[in-house]
């Protein structure tokens, strides 16, 4: 049971149902009795949101792991929502298939949770966010209801919106027990190449000129520093040198039109003033896994911080937040994803006050909100958790959310209080794009 504990809180049970009609029943019977759940997947991302106020039952999904249907001429799958993402690739892989959605811990993290947290990854930049890839549902409500929507096959767009509004909802509005994906062909080649920095000023323009034609990287993502002498792998790469801010460009296709980017991308980095390394091709799943590992739970005396803008204001939103960093005195190690901008911050904040962290995050919060972006806590020590803002000002269409959720959820058992409103159901965090 130790295993489910939360927030320093702790279920009275531990529920494992084997399949969607007793995980229907298990919420019938806690909404009638009043009995909160907080739904459970690989526990990859149960760091987001607040404690939850009430916690009476963990309701696992660990059992829920087979493939239910998957007819690889078709580029469709349908899994259980706890199955691990891991899984699911290496049975697609076989085929000569993948679900092109990177995150930290594949191994261990399960697609409802991945679904329910709206986790995003690297490959976003290539290939769309998961909600792009993703045909259908089977959700379990608070009252007990077992809904579908979407459909199993890729113009099937019955109830399309419905499932959309689970992505991103932390549980809130129903526990996803199965999911519908439509699917990618493996590339022929997938190879990276690496552009190191020592001035601060340079990384932005060499990413304008990653992200120009005829160049189309898959992802694209920038790390200072700090984040770069944790990622083991770059470390090697760059014969041991720290000190370098990193930009690393991924392509994909034929081996052929993959050799012509990365001789593209090279020249160009050069004449930026970079010092670039072309991998191999066989080291590239292992860095972008370990690129991945970077914002994966530390459950250490740090806040990691998730910041969107426009992808316009990239640069400025990078500087912003280091800047915020360096002026508390707070080491941060940042990984940026460029062409989406969405960058990761995760601050060392240990001996510091609460009130001193809500005091900064405010502040930075505020000019980021000028940006035209948002900022959101994905993990902070307990502590901190309950003193400082974790998500921002609500957004558009949470009164909606808040509805529909009254709706699904009359007693309101599902992970309550685990958001300060009600989640508008949009991509990645709830509310946020």
């Amino acid at each position: 049971m130790s295993d489910y504990s939360l927030h320093n809180l702790t279920p009275a049970q531990v529920l494992a149902p084997a399949t969607p009609e007793e995980l229907a029943a298990i919420l019938r019977h806690a909404s009638a009795h009043g009995l909160a759940v907080v739904p459970w997947g690989g526990g990859t991302r149960q760091q987001i949101g607040r404690a939850p106020a009430r916690y009476d039952i963990a309701l696992s999904t660990h059992a829920l792991s087979k493939i239910v249907e998957y007819h690889p001429a078709d580029l469709v799958i349908t899994v259980e929502a706890g199955i691990t993402l891991g899984a699911i690739q290496a049975e697609l892989a076989r085929h000569g298939q993948w679900l092109p959605w990177d995150v930290p811990l594949p191994a261990q993290a399960s697609v409802g949770g991945l679904l329910a947290s709206g986790a995003v990854g690297s490959l976003r930049l290539g290939y769309g966010p998961p909600r792009d890839w993703t045909l259908g549902m089977c959700v379990a409500l608070g009252d007990g209801r077992l809904v579908r929507s979407g459909g199993k096959v890729v113009k099937n767009v019955a109830g399309y919106d419905t499932h959309k509004l689970q992505i991103g909802a932390l549980g809130t509005l129903g526990v996803i027990v199965e999911a519908t994906f439509k699917l990618a062909p493996l590339p022929e080649c997938r190879q990276t190449i690496l552009a190191a920095f020592t001035d601060p000023h340079l990384p932005g323009r060499a990413i304008e000129q990653l992200r120009t034609a005829p160049l189309q990287p898959i992802a694209l993502v920038a790390l200072n520093r700090r984040a770069e002498e944790t990622v083991a792998p770059l470390h090697a790469f760059l014969d041991g040198q720290p000190g370098h801010i990193v930009v690393a460009a991924r392509f994909a296709g034929t081996a052929r039109a993959v050799d012509r980017q990365i001789r593209e991308a090279a020249r160009r980095c050069i004449e930026v003033g970079a010092r670039t390394v072309e991998l191999r091709e066989e080291d590239d799943t292992p860095l972008w896994d370990a690129i991945a590992g970077t914002i994966a739970p530390a459950r250490d005396h740090s806040l990691l911080l998730r910041a969107g803008v426009p992808s316009s204001a990239f640069s400025p939103l990078a500087a912003l937040l280091e800047r915020t960093a360096t002026r508390a005195g707070w080491p941060a190690a940042q990984l940026g994803i460029a062409g989406v901008g969405i960058i990761y911050s995760r601050w060392s904040v240990a001996g510091v006050t609460p009130s001193a962290v809500a005091e900064a995050l405010a502040a930075v919060r505020t000019e980021v909100i000028q940006l035209g972006g948002y900022i959101v806590v994905e993990e902070a020590p307990p502590k901190l958790a309950g003193a400082i803002d974790i998500w921002g000002p609500p957004p558009e269409g949470s009164e909606l959310m808040g509805a529909l959720r009254a709706t699904w959820d009359p007693a309101g058992i599902l992970n309550p209080g685990r958001v300060g409103w009600a989640s508008s159901g949009k991509e990645d965090l709830p509310g946020r794009s």
